[in-house]
């Protein structure tokens, strides 16, 4: 298994993320949001806007030189829209470790669960993502 099932449960220490207009304007920029051909202020983020919060996982070690990642999917559960001009402190856990065989070999399935929370500590939203980790074959 490419990667260690033990780290099941294990969570990344909190990061701390500005929801900047310009951040969000350019995100939805870079996505064709078709909200801004509207010309209205901007007062919350996209449901997508979390992707931009690179939170390290938890001790997961990949080798580029050894091992390919894909992003498989994701999802969001929101408690409320996050608004522009305020912080996120984000914890990514290890949710669950497991490996599957493909038509290329073995892949190593990582489920990474994100809780994102305001400057008071109240649960924003929680982001699930799965990671697929691959062994490269060398010739």
């Amino acid at each position: 298994m490419a990667i260690d099932p033990s780290l099941i449960g294990k969570a990344s220490a909190p990061q701390t993320f500005a929801v900047t207009e310009e951040a969000v304007r350019r995100f939805m920029e870079a996505t064709g949001d078709p909200a801004l051909e509207r010309q209205t202020p901007l007062v919350y983020a996209p449901p997508t806007f979390p992707t931009t919060f690179r939170v390290r996982p938890p001790e997961l070690q990949i080798d580029p030189s050894q091992m390919q990642l894909l992003h498989g999917e994701q999802s969001y559960s929101y408690q409320r829209r996050l608004r522009i001009g305020e912080q996120v402190t984000c914890v990514a856990r290890v949710a669950d470790v497991r490996e599957r065989s493909g038509r290329s070999g073995p892949m190593t399935f990582v489920i990474l669960e994100t809780e994102g929370r305001d400057a008071n500590g109240q649960l924003l939203f929680t982001a699930q993502g799965t990671l697929i980790v691959r062994t490269k074959k060398h010739d």
